[in-house]
């Protein structure tokens, strides 16, 4: 009875330490010489704002609440798994390190989704300040060559969010 006692406390115990984590919501895109010759042509990246979902406070602090989460997704106009992203806010303001500065794809553990998405702490409160920045979008091939850059507005008027 002593051992079934200490393992359900040492599950609970261990799980409200990690209750709160999200996958990847893209992974880095690497540009490979052995592409080198090859000839990808790469068309205006076209993405679409998906959703925007807000933080907000549901009484628990172990739960991920207070998380915001942006997701884009992108037309199938470039090979999904041999198409990288270079993505830059060029207007506007929005949470530092939630953009990566370096290429990026879709996740792995989305394959078919062809999107990405941006998780910040969006803090836990219910009135939101508003989003409102302009990111643009390069496609990259796999050997670095660039598309035409396509800006995507990322708006969200804040608010209440619950």
């Amino acid at each position: 009875m002593r051992s079934i006692l200490l393992f359900i406390t040492l599950f609970l115990i261990h799980n409200t330490a990690n209750a709160c984590s999200f996958a990847p919501g893209y992974d880095e895109f690497v540009i490979s010489p052995l592409y080198k010759n090859k000839n990808h042509l790469l068309a205006l990246p076209k993405a679409s704002l998906e959703s925007i979902k807000r933080g907000y406070d549901d009484g628990n602090r172990g739960s991920c609440s207070d998380a915001g989460i942006i997701k884009i997704k992108f037309e199938n106009e470039n090979p999904v798994r041999a198409t990288g992203y270079k993505l830059k806010i060029v207007s506007g303001t929005f949470e530092t390190n939630v953009i990566p500065d370096y290429e990026v794809m879709p996740s792995r553990y989305y394959p078919s989704g062809n999107s990405m998405s941006f998780i910040w702490l969006d803090g836990s409160h219910n009135n939101q300040e508003s989003i409102d920045f302009v990111l643009q979008i390069i496609a990259v091939s796999p050997e670095g060559g660039e598309s035409e850059p396509y800006n995507l507005k990322i708006y969200h008027a804040g608010g209440k969010s619950n």
